[in-house]
């Protein structure tokens, strides 16, 4: 079977015809990079869907139909679909997928640029899924094609440089955080690439430098050795800052170089004493929410009056973020938020001693015990759980249950019936809607019979399927419960409020109604976030959670409860945070707060 035909399998999309194939050329570095603008063909239909789709939040749905539309084209616009699915793919975290695909522009014929794109997914996928050695051959190779964009060059640089560090080669790693100093702009993102360099040049002995200083024929690398001999050899602070502006004065064509002339280089950038320090992926679709994580945890420590943050990022390889962790213990971190993935939070506890900091994890593996270990999972999964449980207790015993069809909504579902069928509870209807497609068709199919007493509708959905689900079932029997595991919202209400009126949701209100229980932090977290998409801000209240939770960890008060953003916090067995969710209900387009799941004809 041809790859192009297994590919579309392993998307599930096997009756598709298979990609036309074309020969294989070798490749060698451009010198151009030829534009599609020249040749604009009618868009496919099933790429017109796939746009929609994406906009919609539809990563993996999208995926398909831009396969579905590359099936039906020719040349660079197939090979642009499939890298358009490639993307869809890594944002709705199946690296493997995205990996095939590029895979597969690669195999076939193509001009430079899409080759240089196809790298640059190939290498985010292999990261999330652990495989440093061969992204990093594809992020080199991304380095060579005069067609990468200037971004992307910085970036791949600045992860090269990780890697490297990561093998112990930190020569190389500084030479490749040099060359992307040169690539940005003024700003935090060179601010936050000159603090990289520092900690690399302060952890390296004098006479390591030197010799650094005597192998590497870059006139820049050698200046930046320079200053760094001349923080280590001059301890006096007030000495180091008059020999730091010296040099700078006789060097006056070196580009400018935020140096810190107030404290000393070691002390400012590798010290971390008493800090919450947190590990968070900062790859593929990794990378926007643990920016929001991070941004959680920085305004909580803000508000609060707590010790700062410091952000540790991994790459996706376990083996990394444990060293990441050990690296944090000898810097003097307090406590640590994170790991997040299940096989960072296993390599770190592998590796964590009796006497280290204690962890507060933002995934769940509970077949972990440790002392100092706690657990806080972000699962919408809980929510799930809590709507099984409590709306069982409420007198309910029947479920209908609509859900998006793919990976997310079906994982939400299956959890929902794991707990709701351990309690007894009977299923009544099952139906999966269209992500992206009006779901009136699918509502009227699955509440098509006679409605039991005692019933609810179970409904996976954003609130603008909500808004479009919830008038259809009250349309079919007014007073049908409709329970939800989590409506997002980032900034106020929806436009549609009324038409979610007798919906009941757990979760999050303060993502709906921030107002309700953290104001200031909304506020501060819209300055920091002003573009988050509803992932984000729900990752955000994570990140404000964690912090206070850390907190109490660190002041031994782990026997109180925490009124957070993201529901009422217990430590419970084991370190497992338990994450009691508020009910809430839509009441003439209102948010009315409930003590608990509303009872069957309340």
């Amino acid at each position: 079977m041809r790859l192009a035909t297994a590919m579309l399998m392993v998307l599930g999309l096997g009756a598709c015809a298979s990609l036309p194939q074309q020969t294989t050329v070798p490749v060698v570095t451009p010198t151009t990079s030829p534009s599609l603008a020249a040749v604009a063909p009618a868009e496919a239909p099933a790429a017109v869907t796939a746009d929609q789709l994406l906009a919609a939040g539809k990563d993996l749905a999208a995926a398909k139909a831009y396969i579905k539309a590359a099936a039906s084209t020719q040349g660079d616009v197939q090979l642009q679909y499939l890298l358009d699915a490639a993307r869809a793919s890594l944002s709705g975290q199946k690296p493997q997928d995205a990996v095939l695909l590029a895979d597969e522009v690669l195999r076939l014929q193509h001009d430079p640029k899409l080759r240089g794109e196809a790298l640059w997914i190939r290498a985010q996928g292999l990261m999330d899924q652990g495989q440093t050695p061969k992204a990093r051959g594809n992020l080199e190779e991304l380095l060579t094609l005069s067609s990468t964009p200037q971004n992307i060059r910085a970036e791949a640089l600045g992860i090269l440089a990780t890697l490297y560090t990561q093998e112990g080669h930190d020569l190389t790693a500084l030479n490749f955080l040099i060359q992307r100093d040169n690539l940005l702009s003024q700003g935090s993102a060179r601010d936050e690439n000159h603090r990289r360099i520092r900690v690399l040049l302060d952890g390296q002995s004098a006479a390591k430098l030197q010799n650094w200083q005597s192998r590497t024929a870059s006139p820049l690398v050698q200046e930046w050795i320079a200053l760094a001999l001349i923080a280590h050899n001059t301890p006096d602070p007030q000495q180091r800052e008059q020999a730091i502006a010296a040099w700078m004065a006789a060097h006056p064509n070196h580009p400018a170089i935020q140096f810190s002339e107030n404290a000393p280089a070691a002390a400012t950038a590798t010290s971390a004493q008493g800090d919450v320090c947190a590990l968070l992926p900062a790859t593929g679709p990794y990378a926007p929410l643990s920016q929001a994580i991070a941004a959680g945890l920085d305004t909580s420590a803000r508000l609060t009056g707590g010790p700062p943050v410091r952000v540790y990022q991994s790459t996706g390889n376990s083996e990394y973020t444990a060293t990441l962790f050990q690296r944090g213990v000898k810097a003097g971190c307090a406590v640590f938020v994170g790991p997040w993935l299940r096989q960072d939070i296993n390599a770190v506890v592998g590796v964590r001693r009796p006497r280290d900091p204690p962890i507060l994890t933002l995934g769940l593996d509970p077949d972990l015990h440790q002392p100092g270990l706690y657990q806080f999972s972000q699962s919408r999964n809980a929510a799930s759980a809590q709507i099984a449980q409590q709306g069982y207790a409420a007198g309910y015993r029947q479920v209908y249950l609509l859900y998006p069809q793919d990976s997310s909504g079906a994982a939400i579902q299956a959890a929902f019936l794991a707990d709701w069928k351990g309690l007894g509870g009977r299923v009544a209807g099952v139906a999966a809607y269209t992500p992206g497609q009006d779901p009136l068709a699918t509502v009227q199919q699955l509440l098509s019979g006679t409605i039991a007493a005692h019933s609810f509708v179970f409904l996976v959905a954003d609130a603008s399927i909500a808004g479009q689900a919830v008038p259809e079932i009250h349309q079919i029997k007014r007073d049908l419960a409709v329970f939800s595991p989590s409506l997002l919202r980032a900034s106020g209400l929806p436009s549609d409020a009324p038409a979610l009126d007798g919906l009941a949701s757990v979760d999050m209100p303060w993502i709906i109604d921030p107002a309700r229980s953290w104001p200031q932090a909304a506020a501060l977290l819209h300055t920091r976030l002003p573009n988050a998409d509803d992932a984000q801000w729900r990752m955000a209240a994570f990140g404000l959670d964690a912090y206070r939770l850390a907190m109490q960890i660190l002041r031994h008060q782990t026997d109180q409860a925490l009124q957070g953003t993201t529901g009422e916090l217990h430590f419970g067995a084991n370190g497992i945070i338990d994450r009691d969710m508020q009910w809430m209900q839509f009441q003439q387009g209102q948010i009315v707060p409930r003590a608990h799941a509303p009872r069957p004809g309340s």
